[in-house]
């Protein structure tokens, strides 16, 4: 009788152990940042955009896609003229979110292009 109720114990306790295992398996789904950089709502080329610890340089659009985990991150944007802006986002798991972040007209060409 001791035996069956061991076994029984020890059953339990491999059935717990099973369950405890796939709950530290669960995967953080990432957030998706985009992050545009505009002066005066036109696309700005070449701009550097910091999200934490991640950077990327702007194409054609103005746009960087980052993915991240959950949390809240500084958002940096630097354009080559010398022209830059700042924000916080606050992202939580599978977030899809847009910024734009705005330089002004310092950081247009006489052109009015970039």
């Amino acid at each position: 009788m001791f035996k069956n109720i061991f076994a029984g114990f020890i059953g339990v306790a491999l059935i717990a152990g099973i369950g405890i295992s796939k709950a530290q398996a669960y995967e953080v789904k990432p957030a998706k940042l985009w992050v545009t950089a505009i002066a005066i709502g036109t696309p700005i080329e070449g701009a550097e955009i910091k999200v934490g610890e991640n950077s990327c340089t702007t194409g054609k659009n103005g746009t960087c896609v980052f993915e991240l985990k959950p949390g809240t991150y500084s958002i940096t944007v630097h354009e080559h003229g010398g022209a830059s802006a700042h924000t916080e986002v606050t992202l939580e798991e599978k977030n899809i979110r847009f910024i734009s972040l705005d330089l002004g007209a310092s950081a247009l060409h006489p052109s009015g292009q970039h």
